[in-house]
């Protein structure tokens, strides 16, 4: 008797949880009903397209080539919705640099908690690229003056003096002619470069190897793990995220309290016109005066200090991530446009100088010239437009809506928002050919540059912009200008496609796969991007 009860209320619960997954089933994908959208399946809803389009890529690819081979495929305009219930969160995509700069611009949505939810487990939570309210404002003023146009102009003789060693590096390669990650080599290069406007420190990642930089990329590998269904894997990487964490975290602490103290010391308060590093900006906000100063070093609030690890996390990740990836695509692309390279070598002899000893040394005594490099930034644009580093996920508050061509479309119902620049970059309505690496497009003399620069949105658009837009660009130059004169680079074990994988671009005939980025905590270049190198 009392194993038939049991057994009854066994099924009586299960037959309650499916009545109310169906229902849920049924609610939900009723809700898709009208909206634009690929076709739309009661029972998949768009995972079997998301998994077919998936497979037509290689493994690991980054989400944005995805979205945007759909939006070709079915000849989605504007905004089209994306349901992955029960999988993942429904999507609305918006493909239109109008309606993308509503929700960045106009009336900016908050960002996702989606994207904190990813990066917590690398960096922790509120970092300055997902936070919101008054924890995002409040970092945000105190970071803002270390990335203006003039203060990064003050750090040329730092990026000079990396990049030189960088140089070095490449030297060793070009003798020995070895096949090398340059993904990794250009890591260490621009992780120094961070380093030193983080922290106003050496951080020796070029030279030493950095133990810092090794623990980072490690957290995004275990990232990366942790969207495996396997609950196995997910107790596993529990585990190995403490192992690194119990390094990584003591580290940037050390260095936050020593910092803290030499400015307790010397009874300084940073200044904000004229900061030595990000760090001093922060710290500005728990020391704002003389007699703060004559406090214990120790004393930092736990609050306090765990915002403050974060967000140097955050920022050493974020701030070597996205230049890494667009050094080693432009080198990638140069690699196969020797016309360009030309161009690029004739612009820094007219700007600068034919001589690299006398190049450097206008560099260092006018850094304002590299605004005057507009080839070279136009193939630092033009890479980016090819390559953008991802996007941002948003989320609107209940009842908002959105209009497009006479029609409003609700963005709401915890829908992650997703403004993609990747499928404006590849839109011909936007950029005509879009699959050539025309860097021309970027040019002021060129007919298409006002449209070409009104709809690059790499970077993001609004206050919520990529905060270190201005150092990229500028290591960037600098990095290119003290290189491309002296050094050709080709990249190693190419496998050029026989036919194109996707409809949105035709490169992996010429390059391969490593032209579909890779999921990293950024779309990162596949595979550590092997290449040689040689003197010219």
């Amino acid at each position: 008797m009392a194993i038939n009860t049991t057994l009854l209320a066994i099924l009586s619960l299960g037959s309650a949880c499916l009545l109310h997954f169906m229902y849920r089933l049924f609610t939900h994908r009723r809700w898709f009903k009208d909206l634009p959208q690929p076709p739309h399946d009661f029972l998949w809803g768009h995972l079997k397209i998301m998994g077919e389009v998936a497979a037509t890529m290689p493994p690991n690819t980054h989400p944005q080539a995805y979205l945007t081979a759909i939006a070709q495929k079915y000849k989605l305009k504007g905004i089209f919705y994306i349901d992955l219930w029960p999988i993942a969160v429904p999507q609305v995509v918006l493909t239109d640099p109008d309606l993308m700069s509503r929700v960045t611009i106009n009336q900016p949505l908050q960002m996702h908690q989606m994207a904190d939810e990813f990066l917590s487990p690398i960096v922790g939570h509120n970092v300055i690229a997902v936070a919101n309210g008054s924890i995002w404002k409040k970092a945000h003023n105190a970071m803002a003056p270390a990335f203006s146009k003039s203060h990064i102009r003050s750090l040329t003789d730092v990026i000079v003096e990396e990049t030189m060693q960088f140089r070095r590096a490449l030297d060793q390669h070009a003798g020995k002619g070895d096949v090398f990650s340059m993904e990794d080599t250009a890591a260490r290069l621009i992780f120094d470069v961070i380093g030193r406007i983080l922290f106003n420190l050496k951080l020796h990642a070029q030279t030493e190897g950095s133990a810092l930089l090794g623990d980072l990329r490690e957290m995004i590998h275990l990232a990366q793990a942790q969207l495996s269904y396997n609950p196995f894997v997910k107790i596993g990487l529990i585990f190995k995220r403490r192992e690194v964490l119990s390094r990584l975290n003591p580290a940037i602490v050390g260095i936050i309290k020593e910092r803290l103290s030499i400015l307790r010391d010397q009874k300084t308060v940073p200044s904000r016109k004229n900061p030595y590093s990000i760090l001093d900006l922060m710290l500005r906000e728990h020391t704002l005066d003389e007699d703060q100063m004559n406090e214990k070093s120790e004393n930092l609030t736990p609050e306090f200090l765990e915002l403050l690890v974060t967000n140097m996390k955050g920022l050493l990740l974020g701030g070597h991530g996205t230049t890494t990836d667009t050094l080693c695509f432009i080198y990638m692309l140069l690699s196969k446009h020797p016309e360009a390279v030309q161009k690029l070598r004739e612009e820094h002899n007219r700007v600068f100088h034919a001589n690299f000893a006398e190049t450097l040394d206008t560099l260092l005594d006018s850094p304002q010239k590299t605004s005057e490099l507009e080839y070279t930034t136009a193939v630092i644009k033009e890479t980016l437009r090819l390559f953008p580093v991802g996007f941002g996920v948003r989320k609107a508050e209940p009842g908002v809506t959105i209009d497009y061509e006479g029609k409003t479309y609700p963005i709401d119902n915890n829908l992650v928002v997703i403004p993609l620049p990747h499928a404006v970059h590849y839109c011909p309505s936007y950029y005509p050919d879009p699959t050539s690496f025309r860097p021309e497009r970027f040019l002021s003399s060129d007919p298409d540059s006002t449209a070409a620069n009104a709809n690059f949105r790499t970077f993001g658009r609004g206050a919520r912009a990529c905060l270190g837009q201005n150092l990229a660009m500028t290591e960037l130059a600098i990095i290119l200008l003290m290189t491309i004169r002296d050094y050709e680079f080709d990249c190693a074990n190419l496998k050029p496609n026989k036919e194109p994988r996707t409809r949105w671009t035709n490169m992996d005939l010429r390059f391969g796969d490593v032209v579909f980025q890779e999921l990293g905590l950024e779309a990162k270049p596949r595979g550590g991007m092997m290449m040689t190198v040689k003197k010219v």
